[in-house]
């Protein structure tokens, strides 16, 4: 049915963009004039009860095992080129790979910048021949303003990012501190996925493979995570109460 939507044959690629349940209803929340999220906190058991039919908690990778059941047969009759995973941990891929009878997902596609690097999920996806693909990469659209100062700032703006920049332009070229940013993540052997619905920035985003950064400008930017923990690292999902993904 989708497709017929669509008006096409196949789709170059299916992906399970969430690895938690979906909610009969949202959590409360209200927001300050800061900026501050606060949600209301929840125990555990009162969170997942208002999780959907057959997605409790005891119940979930059984449900996300059953839907890439459907995604593999979707392959095989040619519906879509590949099958691929979105917010999967290492503990959901595990998980996952128990029951697959198609492995692996040709793609995780996960929140991942300087603040939030996920050094050991990226390193199991690439033990397990996973293209991992980050969102967010210039720090996404969820940050508040006591979150950027939590951090130290905004990512576009903070200091070896900015020289980086600056140091690279010369002439008329000018490389932007959003390209620095992007390109910090290619060389980190990362796939992108930059999100803008201007065809400046898109064509920006793109202008990316006639510049390299050097091995010093990588470590530093790589640095500004350094000493962030990584919960004050995530910056997406804000208002998700299962945005840490700590279940199994």
């Amino acid at each position: 049915m989708s497709l017929d939507r669509l008006g096409l044959d196949y789709v170059d690629m299916w992906m399970m963009h969430w690895p938690g349940p979906c909610w009969e209803s949202k959590t409360r929340q209200s927001k300050e004039s800061d900026g501050c999220d606060n949600r209301v906190e929840e125990d555990n058991d009162t969170l997942w009860s208002r999780a959907k039919p057959g997605m409790q908690r005891d119940e979930i990778a059984s449900a996300r095992a059953e839907t890439w059941r459907a995604m593999e047969d979707a392959y095989r009759s040619g519906k879509t080129r590949s099958i691929a995973v979105s917010n999967f941990t290492i503990q959901h891929l595990q998980t996952l790979k128990q029951t697959a009878t198609l492995w692996p997902p040709a793609v995780n596609q996960i929140e991942l910048h300087p603040y939030y690097p996920q050094k050991e999920l990226v390193e199991y996806c690439n033990h397990e021949g996973i293209v991992v693909q980050a969102y967010a990469s210039l720090g996404g659209q969820d940050g508040t303003k006591a979150k950027w100062k939590k951090l130290g700032g905004k990512l576009l703006e903070s200091p070896p990012v900015i020289e980086a920049s600056n140091n690279l332009s010369c002439g008329r070229r000018t490389i932007t501190p959003g390209q620095v940013l992007l390109r910090w993540a290619l060389q980190s052997n990362v796939a992108i996925i930059p999100k803008t619905i201007c065809p400046v920035r898109m064509r920006e985003n793109a202008n990316l493979f006639d510049f390299e950064l050097s091995d010093d400008v990588m470590d530093a930017i790589s640095k500004l995570g350094d000493d962030v923990d990584e919960e004050e690292g995530r910056i997406c999902w804000r208002t998700e109460p299962l945005r840490m993904l700590n279940f199994d």
